[in-house]
């Protein structure tokens, strides 16, 4: 189970606006694979919102896809967040938690999420707030990581000490029943592993850290890793090379879906700001 701050994934991503594009590959792939699910539903959307919107790549593109509909891009990280509005004022751009969104109950028609609530371990609570401001039948789709993320990194790194390297991710399961206990109607969720490979062991890691994505877990080491040891642990990882020599990343890719149901909503838009303004909730 991850043991990550918000404070943590916020500061995280705000430094990597400007390199995260060059290396989110995989990133990338799975968006586009989520954004292909959108032909399975017909969809007339009013109002969209991007969660975990990064540098707003899949906003825009659902801008593009709905030219009548209102996008809004959501992200706790600030730097995210600035870099957006820099590159387009077609959509809307808000920092905020998702545990906690600036919407009305009962106000956005589609939650379009590319590989964000893997960084948020109260899942029932964040599905039940993504409930409250779906409309009832308003569609969920988001794509998230599995516990076999990353299994070789974590693996190789394990062969050179007891320390915590590579984040750990929620079961597929689990996930289901979160989005169940929050009494989102039909949930689905499916997985499947995606390889991106590498010549180099450094190569990846680089590239988790341009992205953001690197270890934040509370759990890791704080000192630097020496030349010593990632030279142990890029040895480690030649055990998975493939045929052609080249290592690969293995990514467990879970996508869900479910719509939101006519639940008693708890909390409106007034009430947010009242508790937000009494430090009842964080923003």
């Amino acid at each position: 189970m991850n043991q990550i701050s918000s404070a943590d994934v916020a500061r995280s991503f705000s430094q990597a606006a400007k390199t995260y594009d060059e290396a989110a590959f995989f990133q990338r792939i799975a968006g586009e694979r989520l954004f292909e699910r959108l032909d399975y539903f017909k969809l007339q959307p009013e109002t969209i919102v991007d969660l975990g919107c990064g540098t707003g790549v899949f906003t825009r593109e659902l801008s593009q896809r709905f030219t009548q509909s209102s996008v809004t891009g959501v992200d706790i990280a600030e730097g995210m967040v600035q870099w957006c509005r820099q590159r387009s004022a077609s959509e809307e751009y808000i920092c905020a938690n998702a545990m906690a969104l600036p919407f009305e109950d009962n106000s956005v028609d589609l939650i379009f999420s590319n590989l964000a609530i893997q960084w948020l371990e109260d899942l029932p609570g964040l599905f039940k707030e993504l409930n409250r401001v779906l409309r009832p039948e308003g569609l969920l789709l988001f794509t998230t990581l599995g516990p076999d993320t990353l299994k070789e990194l974590k693996h190789s790194f394990a062969q050179v000490d007891h320390y915590q390297h590579v984040n750990d991710f929620i079961d597929m399961h689990n996930v289901g029943d979160a989005m169940l206990s929050a009494q989102l109607i039909d949930p689905v969720v499916d997985a499947e592993p995606v390889v991106i490979s590498y010549d180099k062991a450094m190569e990846l890691m680089r590239d988790l850290k341009d992205i953001g994505a690197h270890n934040i877990d509370h759990r890791r080491s704080n000192g630097l890793m020496g030349p010593k040891k990632l030279k142990a642990v890029e040895k480690a990882y030649r055990q998975f090379a493939m045929d052609d020599g080249q290592l690969p990343a293995t990514y467990e890719l879970i996508y869900g879906h479910a719509f939101g149901s006519e639940m008693t909503k708890t909390t409106s838009y007034h009430e947010y700001i009242v508790e937000l303004a009494e430090g009842k909730r964080e923003p």
